[in-house]
């Protein structure tokens, strides 16, 4: 009877082994505060994006390859769903007051739809470049994107020295010249430390998130 007792004590933990981890986000001159949960139930692992009312859940397969991606947002009238058939991706819901229904065909490479979570195992991997999909939810398409990594790089935030592996990523292709964006993953574990790139072609906005704690 206690060993049963014990392993209905566990069981939650076993199940529901969660991670937050607290970002600064900077756009511009604008400054918010978000998290990034990581979950794990039974044979996915679920990546949760918060910010105020604003929830975003990426599931992944053990692979690493996004299966299913939501999006709500009561402020901005945002309830998404895009779940992989296949080559597939079917996105429907409601974007603003657009009532969205439609198919965005991909191919062999995988959707990793949340590169500050899928691009962590591929900075602590062998490979040097890989290519893959997100899908772009104000195109309602996908966009082939690549990622290589830039070598090791120290950088420094709020007075702590990280030792990182520095990504790059681009759209793939010829489109790899008119814009790029990093990533920096911690060397001992891959934890996302900090993203810089721009909101679109130089001279736009710029976009710079960094680590602040773990809950």
């Amino acid at each position: 009877m206690r060993k049963v007792l014990l392993l209905f004590l566990f069981l939650p933990i076993l199940l529901f082994c969660e991670t937050t981890n607290n970002y600064k986000i900077a756009i511009s001159e604008d400054i918010y505060y978000s998290s990034f949960t990581t979950t794990k139930i039974d044979s996915m692992n679920l990546y949760i994006y918060h910010h105020e009312v604003e929830e975003q859940i990426n599931y992944y397969d053990l692979d690493g390859f996004t299966q299913k991606y939501t999006h709500k947002d009561s402020v901005r009238n945002i309830d998404l769903t895009a779940t992989k058939d296949g080559k597939n991706v079917i996105l429907k819901g409601i974007l603003g007051e657009k009532n969205i229904d439609t198919i965005v065909k991909l191919d062999d490479d995988p959707w990793k739809q949340s590169m500050s979570y899928s691009l962590s195992e591929f900075a602590l991997s062998e490979e040097e470049k890989i290519e893959y999909w997100i899908i772009r939810l104000d195109k309602f398409k996908g966009v082939k994107m690549q990622a290589e990594k830039a070598g090791t790089d120290d950088i420094t935030i709020d007075d702590i020295l990280y030792h990182t592996i520095k990504v790059k990523i681009s759209a793939a292709g010829l489109r790899s010249k008119f814009w790029s964006g990093n990533y920096w993953f911690r060397i001992s574990d891959g934890l996302f430390l900090k993203y810089e790139g721009w909101n679109g072609l130089p001279g736009s906005t710029k976009t710079i998130i960094e680590f602040i704690e773990k809950e």
